[in-house]
């Protein structure tokens, strides 16, 4: 696991290739997590049970960004013994409620119950010992992309369970912002920097998205905890382009 000097940080990249194979070989490169990318790649709930399966294989956390905000979604990853849950573009403090309401047991939430999944042991775990460790696993993670939710922050701040990550997307902050991919201008790091300053205040742990081995640095210094780098393809080409650079083909 990553560390700096006053804190720990998780890091993983996101992956666009979603075979058991690729999990396993994030996990083998010394990774700490993988994100499955149910947003921008047409993955299946079927397609997910083998990630699922490489993953605790290799005692590597798995997060899966879903496609949006819709209770299925939530129910399928979390039937499958998936933990950890980002979901994308969170504006509102309602938002988030909706996202709790969807992902845990009462009293806590409404998220639909069924003994009989492969969370549950198929039904062989104890009812009152699934629901409890269920509640007590499931971490979301809430993405900031826009300056709706930038405006509401606040608000989502205090409507953020415990445990639980507040994630900044940088390529569509810095869109919102009329700077579509200038993740590095200067307003947009500014943006996200006070982002960051005031998960810190509140004592919520905070996430983000970068592409350069530079940005994962600068923003460990800053205190992000959970970073999410590139993508599995985007690893692949760099080493491959530096293969052939050291080769001199």
């Amino acid at each position: 696991m990553a560390e700096t000097a006053k804190h720990t940080m998780r890091l993983g990249p996101f992956v666009k290739v979603a075979r058991p194979e690729m999990i396993e070989a994030i996990a083998l490169a010394g990774f700490d997590l993988a994100v499955v990318d149910m947003e921008h790649v047409p993955v299946s709930q079927s397609d997910l049970y083998p990630l699922v399966l490489a993953a605790e294989r290799r005692n590597l956390q798995l997060i899966v960004r879903i496609p949006a905000r819709e209770e299925p979604y939530f129910k399928w990853c979390l039937d499958l013994g998936i933990r950890h849950i980002q979901v994308p573009f969170v504006e509102t403090a309602e938002d988030v409620a909706a996202c709790i309401r969807n992902s845990y047991f009462s009293p806590q939430g409404m998220r639909g119950m069924c003994g009989f999944v492969r969370a549950a042991d198929f039904s062989a775990k104890p009812r009152d010992e699934y629901l409890a460790g269920a509640n007590q696993a499931t971490q979301l993670i809430f993405q900031i992309e826009g300056q709706r939710g930038v405006a509401n922050l606040s608000e989502i701040l205090e409507a953020v369970p415990k445990g639980c990550v507040l994630f900044i997307g940088p390529t569509d902050l810095s869109q919102s912002l009329g700077k579509p991919g200038q993740i590095w201008d200067p307003e947009v790091v500014g943006q996200v920097e006070t982002i960051v300053a005031k998960c810190k205040a509140k004592g919520v742990s905070v996430g983000i998205f970068t592409d350069t081995p530079e940005g994962i640095g600068f923003w460990a210094q800053r205190g992000v905890g959970l970073i999410e780098y590139a993508t599995d393809l985007n690893i692949f080409m760099a080493g491959a382009a530096w293969l052939r650079k050291e080769a001199k083909l």
